[in-house]
């Protein structure tokens, strides 16, 4: 597969950046009149240029023949922690983070979550000081959230006010460089406060009353967990996590793979600047994220050809429930892992713009795997249809016909080389 791949920089936007922002109606369009509603809210060019900008984020796009762009995706890192678009925090808030963090500072636990809350407050408190001059209609926060919870669109995680109050959180705690210790505690209450001390930890009630609201009124709530290993993540956070946050292919023109063989060559840039960055020498591990809707099965099998296999079912937004994808990636085996995504591509899609040499063997035992994975989707897709599954996408023709094109195709590539073998034998 001949495919031009750039990075959209300060230099070249002014050629791609109106097609990118062109493509993604192109493609929520085409979603719609599938009846794939909800599955894709458009990145405006107004948000492509700040990805453009960011030191951390990256714009990655295909070109075609005739120098248009066919494909792009947002690959992004270093997000304000606990804002809507950190997706570690999902891993952490469960009871069994809690009992980790509890054996991670053993006898100091006690008087560390104390000190820490009484921070968060304070840093709380700063934050809302800087809110209410921004917002001069409201006299305090839990009229703010009142306000948002009695909308028409109700709890909001994304809303404007909770993402500054966690901004400004995260900034007032990055003075006193408590970084480590706010996302260790972020979660911790004062009813979690009042049941190690049995008592109210001389905390003041008036002080923390809004702080308790905010913190109740994070709406936060995980449908489903399929997770192997829960704690694997726990070392999860904005830092060493790479997001594949969107990928997009023309709808008119598509070659098969070529989201895939964008997302590699993004996330392919970035766990080789992080683990070859000095900064970062001390970290023996990297994740990979990705969020997609339930239905977008093209997103799910794109994330798990990546290896996020490990998943949540988490509520994010009123009719924005989310699965939010994540892998581990150790540093002393991450050359490895990047080797085993470029063969697949290039068994897969002959994608291979360094002419890497693999084996016949090597290609059969990769479409072999493939093939085991694309048939098990296959018969989910038909359990679900029988079942007549909640999820319109799941039991749609439009899943069901490409699957088995698909599996066709690999049985064949398999045949094909299974003769090479034959014949290279002879």
């Amino acid at each position: 597969m001949k495919t031009k791949i750039i990075e959209l920089t300060e230099e070249n936007k002014d050629n791609y950046i109106d097609q990118v922002a062109e493509l993604e109606k192109r493609v929520l369009k085409q979603m719609e009149e599938n009846g794939k509603i909800g599955q894709l809210f458009i990145t405006g060019k107004e948000d492509i240029l700040e990805y453009i900008k960011s030191k951390k984020d990256m714009v990655i796009c295909s070109l075609n023949g005739e120098d248009r762009i066919n494909s792009a995706a947002y690959i992004t890192q270093g997000q304000i922690p606990f804002t809507y678009n950190d997706i570690t925090k999902y891993f952490k808030c469960s009871d069994g983070y809690k009992e980790y963090v509890k054996k991670l500072f053993g006898d100091k636990y006690k008087q560390k979550m104390l000190q820490m809350y009484k921070v968060k407050v304070k840093a709380f408190a700063d934050a809302k000081k800087e809110i209410l001059k921004k917002y001069p209609q409201y006299e305090n926060i839990i009229e703010c959230i009142t306000n948002e919870l009695n909308s028409e669109n109700g709890f909001d995680e994304k809303n404007e006010i909770r993402e500054e109050l966690n901004k400004y959180m995260f900034k007032n705690i990055s003075k006193l460089d408590m970084q480590e210790q706010y996302e260790y505690f972020y979660w911790v209450t004062a009813k979690d406060i009042f049941k190690e001390f049995e008592k109210d930890g001389n905390l003041n009630k008036q002080e923390i009353q809004e702080y308790e609201f905010f913190m109740e009124h994070q709406n936060f709530e995980i449908h489903s967990s399929n997770l192997e290993e829960e704690s694997v993540y726990y070392s999860s956070n904005t830092t060493n996590s790479i997001e594949l946050d969107t990928y997009i292919t023309d709808p008119q023109s598509r070659d098969a793979g070529l989201a895939r063989i964008l997302v590699f060559e993004g996330i392919k840039r970035k766990i080789e600047e992080y683990f070859k960055n000095e900064e970062n020498k001390g970290s023996k591990e990297l994740f990979l994220c990705s969020t997609l809707h339930k239905e977008n099965l093209s997103s799910k099998y794109v994330s798990e050809f990546f290896g996020l296999i490990d998943n949540l079912y988490v509520k994010r937004r009123k009719d924005r429930d989310r699965e939010v994808h994540i892998c581990r990636i150790e540093r002393e085996k991450y050359k490895d892992y990047l080797n085993d995504i470029e063969d697949r591509l290039i068994a897969l899609y002959g994608y291979n713009p360094t002419n890497k040499d693999i084996s016949i063997e090597r290609k059969i035992d990769v479409l072999q795997e493939q093939l085991n994975y694309e048939e098990e989707q296959y018969r989910n897709l038909n359990i679900n249809r029988n079942n007549k599954h909640d999820y319109k996408g799941m039991n749609s023709l439009i899943n069901i016909i490409p699957k088995l094109n698909k599996i066709g195709q690999i049985k064949q590539k398999i045949k094909q080389l299974q003769n090479m073998q034959k014949g290279d034998e002879r």
